[in-house]
């Protein structure tokens, strides 16, 4: 397995390793890069669990959050590592670990050691697991998979509190990752695991597993509690709709991803997808996962093993299938219902669900591998005549294709469909000839000759899956963000690919999250995974629709909110080729200073009471160019307020991201009414001279508090007490249980002496 492992990952991180190259694919450059960057300043800066995030969308929580996995072991590396080194870590090790995991996994279920080498391989460096590289949560979710299986099983044959305790453990690691859509593959495999098990049925065994599942979530309520009740303040939690819920439904035809790599396109094709695959089944086939291939000697054996009829794959079969099902999305026709469950109408990807048909058939392949290879079942018996009519059906679809070249036109590309073919064709024909070869050879050997072309097969696969960048291309910023990075400007920034699609399309602006990695702070930016607050999502959008309807006041609006830096395509930008161009040679993208902007607190001049978006929107065509010095207030946060508000002085102190304050000199007669350029949250504490006042929702989303005549310190704090309630029971559950795991090894030590 050592050797395997070094040669997997030299052949597909040896430029992360030796090159200097980071990874950047997907949401690792358009989201992970910034957000991990942003967990040691953060610390750092609040000295201790960085609870509020400054940088993203006027503000918002930051450990509450799950989606930055504050808590999972992985993320202590960016304390302890330079920032690329831990971030390129984040990537590479859990591969490598997945390996190991199925193979102890495998193991448990009393597979021989080549079939749980297989099955290891096929899991680690498979197409789902390095497909997830660029998917954070679904990674660190999907890979200990395997360890919290194996130890359920153990704790149901055989409850010792090292099995409970360890069950417990690896839950806990899953949930640690914040990722509910990937942990829910857990029910059925689970399930599925311990209904197979004939050695032990007893309500005993049911009762320990589920006291460690139970322990396992309290050991990970640092992350659970305060991400559950993050939850229930985003948009996720009024349900999501169904062009958000549905997308990245699985085609059917991804069946076949099982025997060859490349059912829906090319990932090294730039992500186009040539395929026949995407042209006829359309745009929503760009796969969430971008291969599922877990080798054809795998898929082969699993199919066999399925064609025995064993009931002790019955189950595993039964949750291949469900989870087969689910991924389909709208294509099945309950998954209607299924989105509609308490729990799940806030989940996005049915394809997450794919996860359990691809673990479910490692299984039921590495029982293939025992009795087909291993076993005493003659493998040219079964595996001669698959692997044979796989190459002749690779064979055929090669020649038809190529009879029909040209006539696809711009649904497919007939070359890469006619090398896929070639491809299938010569790795069955690789494993038939291994197979003949090693016919006289002892099992061992013939299960690990088999195991070394399995790798080979998957890395060949794998490496167009974790593509890499030299690390100066995502460090670097680009040279129009010069003038924001002076050391004098503290700028918010509005970047224009949020709000002009023409924008969108472009790698080269920067967009958010990225500029955070630069410590850019921003506002109205997209909500990347529905987990910002949801009056956040919902101001945003009623500003970005309000811009829509009247340009003219995108400037007010936006001075309103303080943004002192706008992020654009230069005046005539177009494409010339395949780069853009600016007819009078200027920059392609510019910042623009704003002339005159509120800064992070200031008096508002008038306050108007609004009901719900709508009158929001209203409000602020009324207004016009006034609405810059304008508070407007919900109703249910303010019925009333006596116009105009008094004028005040203002002096501003931040000590931290989570605590500041204001000397407010409120001259009157009437009160004054301060405005904050930071998101409303309840969790923020507000003390006038020491004593608690209410902090009032503005403008949809940001904050004021209303300040009496006279000289007054207001100090804004940050605490969120459900972070700090999990991690009480994060911290009691996992010291009992590493001490009932120490008393237990006495106990076990005093007996083994007595009866010595």
């Amino acid at each position: 397995m050592a050797s395997l492992l070094a040669f997997a990952a030299l052949a597909l991180f040896g430029r992360a390793l030796f090159l200097g190259h980071s990874f950047a694919e997907r949401d690792l450059g358009a989201f992970y890069y910034a957000a991990k960057w942003l967990i040691a300043p953060l610390a750092k800066a609040t000295g201790g669990i960085p609870l509020w995030n400054p940088f993203f969308g006027s503000g918002q929580p930051f450990a509450g959050n799950p989606e930055h996995e504050l808590f999972h072991p992985l993320t202590a590396l960016f304390f302890v590592l330079p920032f690329e080194w831990a971030f390129r870590l984040q990537v590479l090790l859990p591969p490598l670990l997945a390996v190991p995991c199925m193979f102890w996994f495998l193991r448990v279920l009393r597979r021989s050691r080549p079939a749980a080498l297989a099955g290891g391989l096929a899991w680690g460096l498979g197409g789902f697991v390095l497909s997830a590289t660029c998917l954070l949560p679904e990674l660190f979710t999907a890979v200990p998979l395997p360890l919290t299986l194996g130890f359920g099983v153990l704790a149901f044959r055989r409850p010792t509190v090292g099995n409970v305790v360890g069950l417990a453990f690896c839950l806990a690691l899953q949930c640690l990752a914040g990722e509910p859509g990937t942990l829910l593959a857990l029910p059925p495999l689970l399930l599925a695991a311990l209904f197979s098990e004939t050695a032990a049925r007893g309500r005993r065994g049911w009762l320990w597993v589920g006291f460690g599942l139970g322990l396992g979530a309290a050991i990970a309520a640092a992350s659970l509690l305060p991400g559950l009740h993050h939850a229930t303040r985003t948009i996720r939690a009024t349900g999501l709709t169904d062009s958000m819920a549905n997308e990245w439904s699985m085609p059917p035809v991804r069946l076949l991803e099982l025997f060859t790599p490349h059912v829906l396109g090319h990932v090294d094709r730039d992500n186009l997808g040539r395929y026949w695959g995407r042209g006829y089944f359309g745009a929503k086939t760009f796969a969430f996962y971008y291969s599922l291939y877990p080798g054809l000697l795998v898929s082969l054996l699993a199919i066999l093993a399925w064609c025995t009829r064993r009931r002790s794959l019955w189950l595993w079969g039964g949750a291949a299938l469900l989870g087969y099902l689910v991924a389909l999305g709208d294509r099945f026709v309950l998954w209607p219902l299924l989105r509609h469950l308490p729990g799940f109408s806030g989940l996005r990807y049915p394809e997450k669900a794919s996860l359990i048909y691809v673990f479910a058939t490692l299984v039921v392949a590495s029982h293939g591998f025992d009795w087909f290879v291993m076993g005493r079942l003659r493998a040219r018996r079964f595996l001669f005549p698959a692997l044979g009519s796989i190459l002749v059906a690779g064979l055929a679809l090669a020649a038809g294709l190529a009879l029909v070249a040209g006539r696809g036109g711009q649904l497919f590309s007939v070359g890469d469909a006619i090398r896929d073919a070639l491809r299938m064709s010569g790795v069955a024909l690789a494993l038939g000839l291994a197979l003949w070869l090693a016919r006289a050879w002892s099992r061992q050997r013939r299960g690990l000759l088999l195991c070394g072309l399995l790798c080979l097969d998957l890395v060949a696969v794998g490496r167009a899956l974790v593509p890499t960048v030299p690390v100066e291309s995502l460090a670097t910023p680009p040279d129009f963000l010069a003038p924001l990075l002076r050391p004098e400007r503290d700028d918010l920034v509005f970047h224009m690919a949020e709000w002009d699609p023409k924008h969108s399309d472009v790698g080269g602006l920067a967009k958010p999250p990225r500029l955070a990695r630069w410590g850019l702070p921003m506002t109205l930016e997209r909500d990347f995974d529905f987990t910002q607050l949801r009056w956040t999502f919902e101001s945003t959008r009623a500003w970005m629709e309000t811009a829509n309807g009247d340009q003219r006041l995108i400037e007010p609006l936006l001075e309103r909110r303080g943004v002192t830096a706008i992020i654009r395509f230069g005046p005539g930008v177009h494409w010339q080729g395949n780069r853009l161009v600016r007819p009078d040679g200027g920059p392609v993208v510019e910042v623009l200073f704003a002339r005159h902007a509120n800064p992070f607190v200031f008096v508002a001049s008038r306050v108007e009471i609004v009901h719900g978006e709508r009158g929001w929107r209203d409000k602020v065509r009324e207004l016009g160019d006034q609405v810059v010095a304008t508070a407007c207030v919900e109703d249910e946060e303010l019925p009333a307020f006596a116009n105009p508000p008094g004028p005040a002085e203002l002096r501003f102190r931040r000590t931290s991201p989570e605590d500041f304050s204001m000397d407010v000199d409120a001259k009157g007669p009437s009160p004054s009414f301060v405005a904050v350029n930071q998101t409303w949250d309840p969790n923020w504490r507000v003390t006038l001279d020491g004593r608690a006042t209410r902090v009032i929702r503005t403008d949809l989303a940001l904050s004021g508090v209303i300040v009496p005549p006279g000289a007054h310190r207001v100090k804004f704090e940050y605490r969120d007490a459900w972070v700090t309630a999990g991690l009480a029971i994060s911290i009691v559950a996992s010291v009992g249980a590493l001490l009932a795991l120490l008393l237990a090894r006495r106990l076990g030590r005093r007996r083994a002496s007595y009866t010595s």
